[in-house]
């Protein structure tokens, strides 16, 4: 089932993220660093959004680069592996188990094609392009989207990326992310 964003002026992504994001949290450091991320949240508003148990259909990217501002300055304490490990878990926790299934059972080639238009399910601002760079080397060239200006939520997506590789039948993957001008987070994922 194909989830269109309705037209959005703020860049949004798919409410279902905010459970995911806040278990996750709570799978790796439990109850009270959930409650110290929400209170470092900014905004009000998003405190009470991530601490319910309902949430809109699409939510503010701005929400979640809020919250993965939040767990960078608290639990993993900027500590990069520990950001990772967080994005891994929240990544598995996104993908669900017959999704999972499928990874292992795919070559990463076969979920890049498709990740243009999985990002569309999900983002509703923002294009995701994936090049091949040979049989084991892609670049995805994420745009026009804010996690290309933010340097902790440019880690968190290029981490998903590699993570998602990962995932799909290899033993390894690496990757190497940079943000480039114009709105641009350039991320070369490397695999065997």
């Amino acid at each position: 089932m194909t989830r269109a964003a309705p037209p959005l002026a703020e860049p949004h992504a798919l409410g279902a993220r905010v459970r995911d994001t806040r278990e996750a949290t709570r799978d790796l450091w439990g109850d009270a660093v959930v409650a110290a991320v929400l209170a470092a949240l900014p905004d009000a508003g998003d405190r009470a959004l991530f601490a319910g148990a309902s949430y809109p259909l699409w939510v503010p990217e701005r929400a979640f680069a809020d919250w993965m501002q939040a767990v960078w300055d608290g639990p993993a304490a900027r500590d990069a592996a520990q950001l990772a490990r967080w994005v891994d878990r929240l990544t598995d926790r996104g993908f669900g188990t017959a999704k999972r299934a499928l990874m292992s059972l795919a070559s990463p080639w076969v979920i890049l094609r498709r990740a243009g238009s999985l990002w569309r399910t999900e983002h509703s601002h923002g294009e995701l392009a994936v090049t091949p760079l040979g049989r084991t080397e892609a670049r995805f060239e994420l745009r026009g989207h804010p996690f290309a200006d933010s340097e902790v939520a440019a880690a968190a997506i290029s981490e998903a990326y590699r993570y998602i590789v990962f995932r799909c039948r290899t033993r390894w993957a690496t990757e190497d992310h940079a943000r480039e001008p114009a709105g641009t987070l350039a991320v070369t994922v490397r695999w065997g």
